[in-house]
């Protein structure tokens, strides 16, 4: 297991409801934003590595954003080539693979064969299914597990969130010890119902700290990871 997951696994207590949660800011663009990003202490940073998507960014870009942060790495793919994937995380020194799209079983588990990163495997949840089935598939091969909104033009900040009810228990006991990333709407006003209600590990945001698309806002930042750092902490106690 790698460094990352064990962290996101240390913040595990029993029943699955996070003592220390992690943050993750999603869909960043620019070293700028990159920065600010580190600067309000978030865990791990996104990049949308695929192209085609309003905050994708080419990988030769890439690298000047993820070294502005000096955060746990995450680059973002959706339905690219295994060996197109594993390439690119090699290049960039990728700490974790998020595969967003229709990827195969078979297809997390070459990309985590190929390199020390960790792979997350994207799960959408809609209104009347629960992901906890597909969750468990991919679970078998992946580090983590990342239950989304459904949209069907973008891999994420889809800025909505997914109906929360049920859906942690069910994920996480489908899961076991894999990682359980929550994202879909998440905001700095809702991250600590959103931890209550799920439990993830990590708490993703992208939209919900722009104060424009792809534009990342420092204050909402700094109040996102803060929510998420509170709400774990409340958890602790418990």
């Amino acid at each position: 297991m790698s460094a990352p997951a064990r962290l996101a696994g240390e913040a595990r207590v029993s029943g699955g409801r996070g003592a220390w949660v992690l943050a993750k800011i999603c869909g960043v663009m620019t070293p700028r934003d990159a920065a600010a990003v580190a600067a309000a202490g978030a865990d791990y940073m996104g990049v949308i590595l695929s192209p085609g998507y309003s905050r994708s960014v080419a990988p030769e870009r890439a690298l000047a954003v993820y070294e502005a942060a000096g955060v746990r790495r995450v680059g973002v793919f959706v339905d690219a080539r295994g060996e197109e994937v594993a390439g690119t995380a090699r290049e960039l020194e990728l700490d974790v693979v998020q595969l967003g799209g229709g990827e195969t079983a078979e297809t997390v588990r070459e990309v985590g064969d190929a390199g020390g990163w960790e792979v997350w495997k994207t799960v959408h949840a809609t209104a009347g299914v629960s992901p906890a089935g597909a969750a468990a598939t991919y679970a078998a091969f992946a580090d983590g597990v990342l239950v989304d909104s459904f949209d069907p033009r973008r891999p994420g900040g889809t800025g909505r969130p997914f109906p929360w009810r049920g859906v942690g228990r069910e994920v996480r006991a489908a899961i076991g010890s894999a990682v359980f990333v929550a994202a879909g709407g998440m905001t700095p006003e809702n991250a600590a119902a959103a931890v209550a209600a799920l439990g993830p590990d990590v708490l993703d945001v992208s939209s919900g700290v722009e104060s424009a698309p792809g534009a990342k806002d420092p204050d909402r930042t700094r109040a996102f990871v803060r929510a998420v750092r509170s709400a774990g902490a409340g958890a602790r106690q418990q």
